[in-house]
């Protein structure tokens, strides 16, 4: 059974940042009399978002009218979570209204702020255990990743297509058909799986046949979180992995035993 009530996924394409939000909340009760509840958002999207400590939604297809500042439009609930999932106490929402969007100066703020990323404040610090898996004994330790990346040079007027190798809390590694020096600014969008980052870079070194060796400096802000969030995921996979195939090896040794 999915991890929650309704159809999810209507703007899932859509660009999500990790905020918290206080919204208002208008719903109407059984005698359709309008109520009012205060709730705050987990995450939002361009015409939609995830809000947490919503108490008066009891189905999916409900309409609610959501007020932020001076901004306000009908939403319908388009999914609950269940109260057996990671998802319990969200509710997803979506504007009924086409013409408005009610994060717009969040959304355009965020997508030009940038926090710098400080060796010594991490965005997402691995165990030891974590980062001697594989032989892999970086201070920050990559992990593989499956996924395209945006590049755009300082001064530059298109973006450069490339290939996502590894990643970690400070730097990548990625492939691309265009040369490009070390000590080249860079300005990335890295897509992977249903996630979007945007990050400010240098390439620190270009081999070829190996790829571009990315220093991260700056991150837009709200994907921090997500950043981290791919990051646990990731070492979570991998871990799987490697457990999966000691049990085959394991498995191996016994029969030939």
């Amino acid at each position: 059974m999915s991890q929650a009530v309704g159809k999810r996924g209507t703007d899932r394409t859509e660009k999500r940042i990790h905020v918290a939000l206080p919204v208002r909340i208008t719903y109407f009760d059984g005698d359709a009399k309008p109520r009012l509840e205060m709730a705050c958002t987990y995450d939002i999207s361009s015409h939609g978002a995830r809000v947490t400590g919503l108490r008066c939604v009891k189905e999916a297809g409900e309409i609610l009218v959501v007020e932020r500042g001076r901004s306000k439009a009908y939403c319908r609930v388009v999914w609950i979570g269940e109260s057996t999932s990671p998802l319990r106490g969200q509710v997803g929402i979506q504007c009924v209204e086409a013409e408005k969007t009610l994060w717009l100066a969040e959304l355009r703020e965020m997508e030009e702020a940038y926090d710098p990323i400080v060796r010594d404040t991490l965005l997402y610090r691995m165990n030891s255990a974590a980062g001697n898996r594989s032989g892999n004994r970086r201070t920050y330790p990559r992990f593989a990743a499956d996924g395209a990346a945006e590049l755009l040079r300082r001064g530059a007027a298109n973006y450069l297509d490339g290939t996502i190798k590894d990643v970690s809390e400070t730097g990548c590694l990625l492939t691309t058909e265009s040369g490009i020096l070390p000590g080249t600014d860079l300005k990335l969008v890295l897509k992977v799986a249903n996630y979007e980052l945007s990050i400010k870079g240098q390439v620190r070194h270009a081999v070829v046949g190996v790829g571009l060796g990315i220093e991260f400096r700056e991150i837009r802000k709200g994907d921090r979180a997500i950043l981290q969030h791919l990051l646990r995921k990731l070492a979570d996979r991998e871990k799987s992995a490697e457990e999966k195939n000691n049990q085959q090896k394991a498995k191996s040794a016994g029969v030939l035993s």
